[in-house]
């Protein structure tokens, strides 16, 4: 799954589930940091079914890097 289905040239950020000890392979990418948040929450809530909180969001943000990086 990705945060975002449009042109991957314009992805700017991404977001790893296992950067943040949860084994699963889901890489969300976007263009912005605020739509990988809302990629990242959706993605934690379907898949994982946790619901983001201020304190999962802030640590969550830290772990977002460039894409490809």
């Amino acid at each position: 799954m990705t945060g975002s289905h449009r042109n991957e040239d314009a992805v700017s950020v991404e977001f790893r589930c296992r950067d943040v000890g949860v084994a699963c392979k889901n890489v969300a990418r976007a263009e912005t940091p605020d739509e990988l948040v809302k990629a990242v929450a959706a993605h934690a809530k379907e898949k994982h079914g946790v619901e983001l909180n201020g304190t999962l969001i802030d640590y969550a943000v830290t772990k977002v890097r460039p894409a490809g990086g």
